[in-house]
């Protein structure tokens, strides 16, 4: 219900959710954890809502509780026969008079608001009840065993989705009443959060479960951590997933992107500025991002791309533990752990003299290679999977895989890898309409230019070649044409010919 409601909101991101089961043994530490790490709102159920307020008072929480939704449904569902009553939840005094309008539509025999903290009152409200000849009473669970003594049928009145919904926008309203009275407080907080952890990252097979092991080793220490890959691989996933294993999980976790930002902006939002120190600057002057990120993780990605004046000013910062504002005379001690990721070969950047040796040194104190996709077939089933349910579940669509996708799948470069792999998947929710996706479906969606036909028709997996010559073959018995055969498999007519020309020829 939660993951539907992030889907229906604008104001909330998935990422910025985190669903705790409270039944679980670990439940009271990723509380902790959640509390521990800024979480702006905290929504529970009763008891462990009072619970959580008891232990940490300092949070916010929400209750939730019964709402009119909630309420309307148990009087839709109760038995037609007899006489229905109504104990109303004091969370819902306020709306009573809309309520009794509806309950006199229902034809509901007796209401009562319940003030459910005076045991003496809720026993006369149950025995009035009774003596007008209700034997049906909707309530709450605290009031079970009160209509239970009455000889009364209890109809257990419990949050449900109404309830759901409106401690969750509540939550969110408040949130951003909070944001717009602390700005300052709102902005160090945001963008500041590791989201992943390391049981986010799919992949059973024996290289992943090499990079698992790795990550869950450099988590426990403190030393520079460089992640290399290609492109797409989950460089960034397993960089906050590393965080979310160490001690440093309660502090932030500050990402920025060497490559997409200009030199000089790159300076300033590294080291911060004094108010002043050039046109344009803020008056006010700005912490930089390592000062940010005190006590906690900063991650530079594709940190091969960082300006080579720049990678000087780093090394310094990485060796002496301090850093220095731009126009200040003052050094700032930080205690910052460096996670860098690239998808350069960094040994070659430094012979071509694109990249400093001794920085090199500093941050490959604990290297990990992320493999590409193409590497790891064995979890392409698994990933896509997974993709699928989520992605359903965001476009409120149910689909399987045809079994002859896994074949595709397996076969294909993924030059992208994963982050192609979810492109191409999100593109066949949205486009297929079918429950089961084939795969002339992701001929459709899939550009000719991301499949290297070299690597799409042979494979230690299975021969796509020999998958799509079997299919066509069996349509052109079928009395099909070149045409009506390249249609329905959604590929081109020479497609079709240099596929049986190239297997007969074998």
């Amino acid at each position: 219900m939660v993951q539907l409601m992030i889907q229906d909101s604008t104001r909330v991101a998935p990422g910025q959710v985190t669903l705790i089961n409270g039944s679980q043994k670990d439940a009271a530490s990723q509380i902790a954890d959640a509390v521990h790490s800024g979480a702006e709102a905290l929504l529970a159920w009763e008891p462990m809502a009072t619970q959580i307020v008891a232990a940490y008072p300092q949070a916010r929480v929400y209750v939730i509780q019964p709402s009119i939704l909630d309420l309307l449904n148990c009087i839709h569902h109760a038995p037609k026969e007899g006489k229905l009553g109504v104990i109303i939840p004091f969370s819902l005094r306020d709306y009573y008079d809309d309520l009794k309008t509806s309950f006199r539509d229902f034809q509901v025999a007796f209401y009562h608001v319940a003030p459910e903290y005076d045991d003496q009152a809720m026993r006369e409200i149950i025995r009035q009840a009774a003596a007008r000849g209700v034997t049906a009473l909707i309530g709450t669970d605290a009031l079970s065993s009160m209509i239970a003594a009455q000889d009364i049928d209890w109809i257990p009145l419990r949050p449900g989705r109404g309830g759901l919904v409106r401690a969750f926008f509540k939550a969110l309203w408040n949130v951003r009443r909070y944001r717009q009275e602390n700005p300052r407080s709102a902005i160090n907080q945001a963008g500041m959060l590791a989201h992943y952890h390391l049981e986010d990252i799919i992949g059973s097979s024996q290289v992943m479960r090499e990079v698992k092991e790795l990550a869950q080793t450099y988590g426990a220490t403190d030393s520079t951590i460089l992640l290399t890959g290609e492109s797409g691989t989950g460089k960034e996933m397993l960089a906050q997933a590393i965080h979310n294993l160490s001690s440093r999980r309660h502090g932030p976790f500050v990402a920025i992107n060497c490559g997409s930002i200009t030199e000089s902006l790159l300076e300033s939002e590294l080291f911060g500025y004094v108010g002043g120190t050039f046109t344009g600057a803020n008056r006010d002057g700005k912490v930089g991002l390592f000062e940010a990120a005190n006590g906690g993780t900063l991650f530079f990605d594709e940190v091969g791309d960082m300006p080579y004046v720049l990678q000087n000013r780093l090394l310094r910062v990485l060796q002496e533990k301090y850093v220095r504002p731009i126009g200040s005379q003052r050094g700032v001690p930080i205690d910052v752990r460096v996670i860098a990721a690239t998808n350069k070969d960094l040994p070659r950047e430094v012979q071509e003299g694109h990249f400093r040796l001794d920085l090199y040194y500093r941050l490959a104190v604990l290297p990990i290679e992320v493999p590409p996709l193409r590497k790891r077939k064995g979890d392409i089933q698994e990933i896509s999977q997974s993709l699928l349910k989520s992605l359903d579940i965001r476009y409120h669509r149910s689909h399987t895989f045809d079994g002859q996708v896994w074949d595709f799948f397996k076969n294909q470069p993924w030059p992208g890898n994963v982050r192609q792999l979810a492109h191409v998947i999100e593109r066949l929710v949205l486009v297929v309409k079918q429950p089961v996706i084939q795969v002339k479906d992701v001929f459709h969606v899939m550009p000719q230019a991301d499949m290297t036909e070299g690597q799409s028709t042979s494979g230690e997996d299975g021969s796509l070649k020999d998958l799509t010559y079997e299919r066509i073959e069996k349509m052109s018995r079928e009395g099909k044409s070149g045409a009506e055969i390249a249609k329905e498999l959604g590929i081109s007519r020479s497609t079709v010919y240099r596929i049986k020309r190239r297997h007969e020829g074998k």
